[in-house]
């Protein structure tokens, strides 16, 4: 268990940065993938088109960027509020 510790504190710094950058990547791959699912939901929306409202349709859009906004505001500031901790650990 001792022996998982890194020896030197830039080793340690070192291993929270790559470990960050992993979760970055994962953040930006679970961002891709919902704007895929978005944008599959849109072509769904848009085949459906003539047996929905307008106004249907503006309701479902604005509920959807809404969601997926206050989604990813709430990643990119989770994700920089713990860099910025990393950074000071520095």
């Amino acid at each position: 268990m001792l022996e998982d510790l890194p020896e030197t504190f830039d080793h340690c710094a070192e291993v929270f940065k790559q470990n960050l950058l992993s979760y970055q990547s994962q953040t930006d791959d679970y961002y891709n993938s919902c704007l895929i699912e978005f944008q599959d939901q849109l072509k769904m929306c848009e085949k459906e088109l003539p047996y929905l409202s307008q106004l249907a349709i503006d309701s479902l859009l604005k509920e959807h960027e809404q969601k997926l906004s206050y989604s990813t505001g709430q990643i990119q500031h989770l994700f920089n509020k713990q860099l910025e901790d990393w950074e000071n650990v520095r």
